[in-house]
């Protein structure tokens, strides 16, 4: 529904906080305080367990409304610093994607409020990318496919 892809957005934040904090090898108990109310789901104190990115969807995130976003972005590569902002984006692509195909199929109001504002966050998000791409290793290519459509 509507309201669920209001949270969902909350839910990738939480997932990227928690993994980055796993990484860095801080305790659960320190970050789930840091993760927003709104994208909190049942798996999440489970997120630290996972090795790998197939272990991180398989056991904890195919059970969430996200599993559908990670199918496509997730790869044996991903569970790095490095990777974690691109993991993130893609994320936000495919979140950004879907909301906005389900406003337009909503029709209506909803979708003459939230297209345009979901073409904006897509804008925003693309300047953001770019912008923070410069002087990395990202290639022009890597880059475009982290744009929304």
């Amino acid at each position: 529904t509507f309201l669920d892809y209001i949270t969902y957005s909350y839910m990738i934040d939480n997932v990227i906080l928690l993994i980055t904090g796993t990484l860095r090898q801080r305790p659960i108990s320190e970050l789930l305080p840091k993760c927003h109310p709104l994208g909190s789901f049942e798996q999440m104190e489970a997120v630290h367990i996972a090795q790998t990115p197939a272990e991180l969807y398989n056991a904890i995130l195919v059970d969430t409304p996200l599993a559908s976003f990670f199918q496509d972005c997730i790869s044996e590569n991903d569970l790095d610093e490095v990777n974690i902002e691109i993991l993130r984006n893609k994320l936000y692509k495919a979140y950004l994607e879907s909301f906005y195909s389900f406003c337009k199929e909503q029709g209506g109001q909803t979708e003459q409020v939230m297209c345009p504002i979901l073409e904006f966050e897509a804008d925003r998000r693309a300047f953001i990318i770019t912008l923070n791409s410069f002087g990395t290793e990202l290639s022009r290519e890597d880059r475009s496919a982290l744009y929304p459509c």
